[in-house]
Order: C-alpha cells, then sequence, then structure tokens
C-alpha cells in the first residue's frame, strides 16, 4: 500500500492480459471462490451457484489454498466447467482472492466466500442493483445463518479506534453486555433497507472491474479479517459508494463456525485491527498500547467466563485457547508507548 494524496492506494496491477479468444468468450460475471480446508462447503457453495444461475455468462474460479487434503481434483469432477488454480504456498485471504482476481475475464466481480450458500435469483439482482447505481462502486447482499437469524456485519459503520475499544471491553459478544448489545444489531439489520452503508462484509461483495481497476486489489498485508474493511474504506475514499442490497439474502454459514475459538484466527484480527487503524487514523504509540490493552482485557475476561463456565457444566474447551490467546497477547505489547 502506498499514500497518494491522502489517499491509500494499492500497489499491485490486475495483470489480466486479454486473447482474442477470451474476448469472444468473455463472461459478464467472474465468481471468485477461495478454498482452504473445506471442501464440501465448497462444493455446496457451488451446486448453489449452479442451482441458481445468473442469466448473464459467468465464469467461476476456485482458488485453493494448499489445503491439507487434494480438493482441486474433486471440485474438477463434479463441476468441471470450474476454473481452479492452486496457490503457490499457504496464504492469507487476500492473497489468495487476488489471484483469482487476476485472472477472472469478467466485467463485474464477484468475491464470494466458499461458505455461503446462493438463493434464487440472488445473482441476477446483486447485478441489477450495482447496475442501477452508477456511483456504487460495489454492492453486498443481506447475510444469514443456517438459523435465518440475520448477520450484522452485512451492513455496518466503519469501525474507528473509540469503536474497537468499547467493542472490546463493553460489547464484545462473549461478555454479558454485548450479548445484549448483538440482539439489538440484530434488530436494527432486520429494518435495514436497500441504500448506500459505510461497509459490507467480505463474505459476498459484487463489484465492477473499472472500479477495481483504479482502486486496487485486497491489500495482502491482511491476513485475515479487516481486508473487506479496508476495501470498502478506501473505494469510499475515491469517491465511490457501497451499497446493501436488501432484497437479497445469501445464507452465510461460516459465521457461526467463528464463533468457536480460533487461535490462528484471533490473533489475525488484533494484527489486522492495529493495521488498519494504524493506516487509516495514524495511531500514535499511546492509542496503539491502548487497543492492545483493550484487547488484553477482552480474551482474559473471556477466559476467565469460560474457565467459570466450563467449571459449572464440567466441560474443557473454549477457555484453555483464550487464556492462549491472552498469554500470546502479552509477547505483542506495543514498544515505546508513552505511560502516564
Amino acid at each position: 500500500m502506498i499514500r497518494k494524496g491522502g489517499k491509500l492506494v494499492s500497489a499491485i496491477d490486475l495483470n489480466y492480459a486479454t486473447t482474442q479468444a477470451d474476448v469472444q468468450l468473455k463472461p459478464i460475471l467472474s465468481i471468485i471462490i477461495v478454498n482452504s480446508d473445506g471442501l464440501q462447503d465448497t462444493l455446496a457453495c457451488l451446486a448453489s451457484i449452479y442451482q441458481h444461475p445468473p442469466q448473464v455468462a459467468f465464469e467461476v474460479v476456485v482458488v485453493d489454498n494448499c489445503s491439507r487434503e487434494p480438493c482441486l481434483p474433486t471440485i474438477g469432477e463434479r463441476f468441471p466447467q470450474v476454473r481452479r488454480l492452486m496457490a503457490a504456498a499457504r496464504q492469507g485471504f487476500a492473497k489468495n482472492y487476488n489471484q483469482g482476481l487476476r485472472v477472472a475475464g469478467g466485467d463485474y466481480l464477484l468475491v464470494l466466500n466458499n461458505d455461503t450458500l446462493i438463493s434464487a435469483g440472488a445473482l441476477d439482482v446483486l447485478l441489477e442493483a450495482l447496475r442501477a447505481e452508477p456511483d456504487y462502486a460495489m454492492v453486498g447482499p443481506r447475510l444469514v445463518g443456517r438459523d435465518g437469524v440475520i448477520q450484522p456485519v452485512c451492513a455496518r459503520d466503519l469501525p474507528t479506534p473509540l469503536s474497537y475499544l468499547v467493542a472490546q471491553v463493553l460489547l464484545d459478544a462473549g461478555l454479558p453486555l454485548g450479548r445484549l448489545w448483538q440482539r439489538w444489531l440484530v434488530r436494527q439489520g432486520t429494518r435495514r433497507r436497500s441504500g448506500p452503508v459505510p461497509c459490507i462484509s467480505g463474505a459476498c461483495m459484487l463489484l465492477r472491474r473499472s472500479d477495481l481497476e483504479k482502486v486496487g486489489l485486497l491489500d495482502e498485508g491482511f491476513d485475515f479479517y479487516y481486508e473487506d474493511v479496508e476495501w470498502c474504506h478506501r473505494f469510499q475514499s475515491y469517491d465511490k459508494k457501497v451499497g446493501f442490497v436488501a432484497e437479497v439474502t445469501i445464507t452465510h454459514v461460516g459465521d457461526q463456525s467463528l464463533s468457536r475459538v480460533k487461535v490462528w484466527a484471533k490473533r489475525s484480527e488484533y494484527l489486522s485491527a492495529q493495521r488498519y487503524f494504524t493506516h487509516y487514523y495514524c495511531l500514535s504509540e499511546r492509542q496503539q498500547y491502548l487497543i492492545w490493552l483493550a484487547t488484553s482485557f477482552n480474551y482474559l475476561m473471556r477466559g476467565l467466563i469460560m474457565l467459570l463456565a466450563e467449571a459449572l457444566d464440567k466441560q474443557t474447551r473454549y477457555a484453555r485457547e483464550y487464556i492462549l490467546l491472552w498469554r500470546w497477547l502479552l509477547t505483542q505489547r506495543p514498544n515505546g508507548h508513552e505511560r502516564d
């Protein structure tokens, strides 16, 4: 990433080479999916796409993130029309999606999580919504879990250092007050109508190639989490809008699975938050320290709450992971912060 005229600009080019054959067969829509040890989810996602295809010419590109078990052969057998790519090495989601975006040929590009299920007519309505609003750089749908409950991340505010601190200390979903806050967000999300929003979810983002060529690919400095937030922020810094399409509902299974503790994901979330806030808010050393302190408090409190819960019902699952996260975070204390 480089800063130009006060705006963050991606230093990565698309490098898409168009041949005569490409022009003749060029799809209108390219769907990019990343598979990372999630073959069954990917197969279900692909099945939903081909069961409910768009009315325009389209292609699907699957990038495999060096899954532990061979996945591309199985995908090729079930869906031979899918373009299949293998990552050179195990890498972050932004790098994987960028690999797919570079080879995609469509005028419209859909970044789609492999743990989503496309509903009937969803892709056509998303395309119509983007085409109808020239000011929109990207649009996203309403996301729900398997239980049908809306996921508030599908239309949200851009995070700020202050909102992050409040969330970590008071409103995190793992804390008592946070559970009430999440219920309120769900109610608000259910009532939200179509229109411009500050941020949509990276689980499903439809954008124009022409806008992507101006703004740039995903920031590969984000390993996991915040890459979609940064993208939304960057597109808007180019005076483009981000749109929410309430008429389209897509099932996003993965948000529920990520509610379980994954140490690597939580580590990446913290590091990505620091990177995002440092880029866009020029954090001082004191502010970096406060973010570290709030996250440390969150991990410790979650661990203690779960330790108590496990003692009561004699289950031993998640408390240990949060204590390990807290101990790891102690090693990440920002250097040279100002003391009171």
